[in-house]
């Protein structure tokens, strides 16, 4: 199975080819059957072996084509995916090399690439040079390694201000550690503000944390991050500030002002593997005083007290760099390469280009859908992300839109909800998703 003499008869160039075709087009694809599947996967694990003709065969006409392709122009659901090339063959190194990223004695070289990413959001964010991070293999995490911390900090101080906006992932975190939550309404234009949170937790004793949104996920929209952080300065509250979807818009200059307040966080999080390009599992967890992160994070073992002891530049403050001292991760995969790597090859100003392209498609979109009569915005997109109304029409009419517009191959959507009525919800990130396709929804809608 190993080496040079691994019996994987020529997987090398399959494996080669089908990557590059992947990175040409990703196929919409399909939502698989599970009888079909169960019946065509049956017998895959042998005792002996498929050989590595037929478990190949398997792979490219059953498992493969059997999924929806987060990666293609025309995915407008849930948060896309759109990893770049260079993303894309990093993170296929990433997973040869399996550079065990989690300390600095292990992969130095891995740690310190990720860190200038780290470093770039940092000083985008406002942060002190002192701030630092690491890299999660997803929000969810990233989202709970920050909450730990915070509730280390707020001591008894128990209860969490929360948007009714808040992502799933927050609720389980606030669940997984005991925390309570209160949930701030938002307004008309789904945005947290810090009047709205004044009004609810202003005067409380026993509010330790906050969280707000840099760029919902439902909705896409930026809270008032500046009126939050008056509030939490208000109470010696934690500031969190869940970026996963769209934090990485602070990149760029003319959107820059959306985001103040950032810079007053006590912790925030992106995810490349949304809006900056990279491949799937990434999240960028930064904190403004990360030695209070070790603090709670730092796990210790007979065999891993090692990677504190002596490493490093010489004089063992290699230390201050661990990963996994900053988040519930020990064993981790150096997720942030991928992200380094396209920036180092394309740099900076590609990425902004890539991002604005969903922020035009966005408000192309809401300009038709403005101009269509039977169709109505939630509100106007402060990003990518668009949510709207379709006149008259129920659960199963938008069912029925979603199934048709992909088995039409014109894209694949989801229904979202707001305000527990069922809306239209389009996300545009990838860069190649084509101006056409405003039409082709608009005609689908009509």
């Amino acid at each position: 199975m190993h080496g040079q003499h691994a019996q994987v008869g020529n997987l090398a160039d399959l494996a080669t080819a089908w990557i590059r075709d992947r990175l040409t087009h990703a196929p919409l694809g399909v939502v698989g059957d599970k009888l079909q599947l169960d019946a065509l996967l049956c017998g895959s694990i042998t005792e002996a072996g498929l050989g590595p003709e037929a478990a190949w065969t398997t792979f490219t006409d059953v498992v493969a084509p059997n999924n929806v392709g987060l990666d293609s122009e025309r995915f407008l659901a849930f948060i896309p995916m759109s990893p770049s090339v260079a993303a894309s063959w990093m993170d296929a190194m990433v997973g040869t090399a399996s550079f065990s990223a989690e300390s600095w004695l292990e992969a130095a070289g891995a740690v310190d690439a990720e860190l200038q990413v780290i470093e770039l959001l940092a000083r985008t964010a406002g942060f002190p040079p002192t701030s630092s991070g690491a890299f999660m293999s997803g929000g969810s995490i990233g989202n709970l390694s920050a909450l730990a911390v915070a509730r280390d900090q707020a001591g008894p101080r128990a209860v969490v201000a929360v948007a009714d906006t808040a992502h799933a992932s927050i609720d389980n975190a606030l669940h997984l550690l005991g925390l309570e939550s209160v949930v701030v309404p938002t307004g008309p234009d789904a945005r947290l503000t810090g009047d709205a949170l004044r009004s609810v937790v202003g005067g409380r004793d026993d509010v330790g944390v906050i969280v707000a949104a840099g760029g919902s996920t439902n909705a896409g929209v930026i809270d008032d991050l500046a009126g939050c952080a008056d509030v939490a300065g208000e109470l010696g509250a934690w500031f969190h500030v869940d970026g996963a979807y769209g934090l990485a818009a602070m990149l760029l200059p003319e959107l820059r002002q959306r985001f103040i307040g950032i810079e007053r966080a006590d912790s925030f999080i992106v995810d490349p593997h949304k809006w900056m390009f990279a491949t799937a599992g990434s999240c960028a967890l930064v904190y403004r005083r990360p030695e209070l992160a070790r603090a709670v994070h730092t796990q210790h073992g007979p065999y891993i007290d090692v990677l504190r002891i002596g490493q490093g530049d010489g004089d063992g403050t290699g230390i201050a760099y661990n990963p996994c001292d900053l988040g519930y991760q020990l064993t981790r995969r150096a997720s942030g390469l991928p992200i380094w790597f396209a920036l180092a090859v394309h740099g900076l100003e590609a990425h902004r280009h890539a991002i604005r392209h969903g922020i035009r498609l966005a408000e192309k979109m809401a300009d038709a859908l403005d101009a269509l009569p039977v169709t109505e915005l939630v509100t106007r997109p402060d990003l990518g992300v668009v949510l709207f109304r379709r006149h008259g029409w129920s659960l199963a009419e938008w069912r029925n839109w979603a199934d048709r517009l992909l088995r039409d191959g014109i894209a694949f959507v989801a229904p979202s909800t707001y305000r527990s009525q069922v809306v239209g919800r389009l996300v545009f990130m990838h860069p190649r998703t084509p101006d056409s396709i405003i039409d082709e929804l608009v005609d689908s809608l009509r």
